[in-house]
Formats: structure tokens, sequence, C-alpha cells
């Protein structure tokens, strides 16, 4: 019997020519089930116009049509389905059309699919342009998935330009916001960049603020400031409870115990404290001189501070009409009268300061006009913070550039917790 001889080295390109050739071919590259890339065309009602008089038809691209689309770059689409191309006019010419049509899912929480928008692959290096032809809700999900049908409408570069003169927003899918419940994944492009710079400096802000304040034989943030060191209760379950001090994008992050202490007080306590009132989006009408006093830590047996002997003070809420003389405030009477004013009555800016004849004696984190603490307090409880573009890039230098002290302590949860709230805003 004949043995049977190969060449090893010759199957093997062999078959690897073969599977490079079904993976790159044009068909392949438009099935499979995972997340695409793509280039959106959604569909703007706004300022659309079916308003066509006795006309039954319309252009859906062209200098004629009454769609006009926001194009949303980096969107994903999942679960493309395999494509049966549909070979049509092979009988009667010899030019072959591909009828090419699929299903694809739309991420939850992203877009409102519609029929005509349209879509581009981004990694395929050809004009395919494709058309939502219909939508349907998925019904076995309760997240609000969209289940879509498209078909190839064009291949012709023209269409292409055309659609893009019908767009009259450009959008960006945040990637690292989907599957979450705060942030917008699709946002305008110039939003995207300034939204982007803001988390960054509140990422920024949380690390200067660990490396400042925390203790780590206690697990919680201390002030240590002219030989007296601070520990702020009802701050410490304010950030425990919202992660305030959590960076998103950190494997290092800081879990607090929000009951450190173990006071039977703490639910109560909590309720007079400047937090709650932040946490009711700060009515203007409870802006009160919020008060504490101080305790000592090894007066809770059962806590770090006393199995350490170490001399912290604890802070203890008070109610506001208090008069004892050991009540500290909470924002100093020329800081409440700031927030308690409609308008901000400080008049300096950050370029007057390097020439200003006051620098050497003025208290810069209480003077200096929109960029500081007070301002962005003075405006979240005034409700001036409506937008992203309302922030500051400038808010975390107060923190950056400043010495400790117990301001930049007591403060930079709230104001950490303002920017975050804000960057929610849709």
């Amino acid at each position: 019997m004949t043995g049977l001889i190969f060449d090893e080295n010759a199957l093997l390109n062999d078959q690897m020519y073969k599977y490079d050739k079904f993976l790159h071919s044009r068909i392949n590259k438009y099935i499979g089930d995972g997340r695409v890339l793509v280039t959106y065309y959604n569909i703007n009602d706004s300022q659309s116009s079916l308003s066509m008089g006795m006309e039954t038809h319309y252009q859906i691209i062209g200098v004629d049509s009454p769609l006009r689309y926001d194009r949303i770059n980096d969107m994903i689409l999942l679960g493309f389905s395999p494509l049966a191309p549909e070979e049509s006019n092979a009988s009667n010419t010899s030019v072959r059309n591909y009828a090419l049509n699929g299903d694809v899912y739309i991420i939850p929480g992203t877009i409102m699919p519609k029929e005509n928008d349209f879509f581009i692959i981004n990694h395929l290096n050809m004009n395919h342009l494709f058309r939502i032809t219909q939508v349907i809700q998925d019904g076995l999900n309760t997240d609000g998935s969209y289940k879509v049908s498209y078909t190839l409408y064009s291949t012709n570069m023209n269409d292409i330009d055309q659609l893009n003169k019908q767009v009259v927003g450009d959008y960006k899918l945040d990637l690292q916001t989907i599957g979450g419940e705060d942030l917008t994944p699709v946002i305008g492009q110039q939003d995207y960049e300034l939204r982007s710079r803001l988390i960054k400096m509140v990422n920024d802000m949380i690390e200067s603020y660990v490396s400042k304040f925390y203790d780590a034989k206690h697990n919680c943030f201390i002030c240590r400031v002219n030989g007296r060191a601070l520990f702020d209760l009802c701050g410490n379950v304010f950030m425990a409870k919202h992660g305030i001090m959590i960076n998103d994008r950190s494997n290092g992050n800081i879990i607090l115990n929000r009951d450190k202490v173990h006071d039977p007080r703490i639910d109560d306590l909590y309720q007079k404290s400047p937090y709650k009132w932040i946490e009711r989006d700060a009515p203007i009408r409870y802006l009160d001189t919020f008060k504490y006093h101080t305790m000592k830590g090894t007066n809770y047996v059962d806590s770090t501070f006393a199995a350490y002997g170490d001399d912290i003070d604890v802070m203890i809420p008070n109610d506001p009409w208090c008069a004892s003389p050991s009540c500290d405030m909470f924002f100093p009477m020329e800081v409440y009268e700031i927030l308690d004013s409609c308008c901000d009555p400080r008049t300096c800016n950050e370029c007057d300061c390097r020439c200003c004849q006051c620098r050497c004696d003025c208290i810069r984190h209480y003077k200096l006009k929109r960029y500081d603490y007070v301002s962005i307090i003075h405006d979240f409880i005034h409700g001036y913070l409506t937008d992203i573009h309302k922030l500051s890039l400038y808010t975390g230098d107060q923190l950056f550039d400043n010495v400790l002290s117990e301001e930049v302590y007591l403060w930079t949860p709230i104001i950490i917790y303002i920017i975050k709230q804000t960057l929610k805003i849709k």
C-alpha cells in the first residue's frame, strides 16, 4: 500500500491561506455576533419635516429630502445576524446585484432608532451605507433594547456625501459610560471633550484629597492642622453613602465604613448636617449657619480612635439656634453671607490676582470669584448649575494649590458631589 506523502509546510500554508481568505471576505465582515463600531445617522425629529402637502413620496437622501440627522460617532451595534445575500437579476444581466439584509440590536439607553436611519460600519474600507427598515422593541428584555432590521442602501460615495450634508448635529458615544445609570452615553462632541476634562479633574481631586487627608490606620479621612486632628462624622457617612471618593477608573479605591464610631444618634445627627441639606438640592429656605461641636474620639470606646489612643476631635452637628460658645460654624459668617445672596458679591477675578495690591492679605479661597468652592456651592443652591458648561476646570485648583485647611477638608466632598450631580444632567 502506498503511503500518504504530504508537505507539512505546504499544508499549513494552504490552510492558513484559505482561513485568511474566508476571514477577510467582504460578506464575512458583516456577520458575527460581536460588537461593531459604526457611524450612525439618527433622524432628528425636531429639525425634520414630513409635511409634504399633497405629495405622497419624498427623498430620503437628496437635496429635496425633509430629513435631518444627528451623526453619532463610535456607535456600537450588537448581535449582527448572519446576512443572507439575495442575488437578483442574475438571469437577466451579467451584473451581480446583492441585496444585503440583516438584524442588529441597539444598546439600551443610547438612542431611539427610527426607520430611515443609516449607519456605516467603521472598520470596513468600503462605501457601504445601510438603512434601517424596521424597528421592534425587544419584548424579551426589560432594559429597553431595540431590534432593528437593515438593508444595504447604497455603495455610492455621493449618497454618503449628501447624507453628511443633511447632518445637523455631531455626537459621540462615550464607550466608558455604557451600562451605567449616571452619565448619558450619547453626548455632543464638544460636550464630550469638556465632560472628559471635568471627570479627569474630579479624579485628580479625589487623588489629591486622599493624599492629603486619608489615614490608613483608621481607614477614614482626618484633617491634621496646627496640632489638631479633626474627624467629620457626618462627612464620613456622606462619602460612604455616595461613594464620593470612588474613582471609577481606578482599582485602588478606598471603601469607608459608614458606622465608623458606632454612634446611635448618627441618623438624627446626619439630618442636621449640611450634607443632608445638599442631598435635598440645598433649598435656600433652609440655608442655616450649620454648627458643630467636637468631642474626643476616645469617648467612642469601640472605635479605632480609642483602641490606638489617638487624640482625635470628632465633629458633632448642633442645632442652628445653638448659642453655645463651644460651637463652630461649618460655613464662616462671610461665606454664609455670600451663599445667602442671589448674586455673588465678590468682584475679583483670576487674571487680577498676580498684580493685585491686596494679594498678600487676601484670603484667596474666600475672595476669588467664579473659580472657588464658595462659588460652586453658591451656584448650586441657587439653581444656576443647569449644565456642564456652568462648571469650571479651575475648581480643583483650590485643593491642588492650597495648604491643609479645615475648609478644604470639609468642603471638598460637597464640591465633588455637586460636580458629579451636574455631570448627570442630560
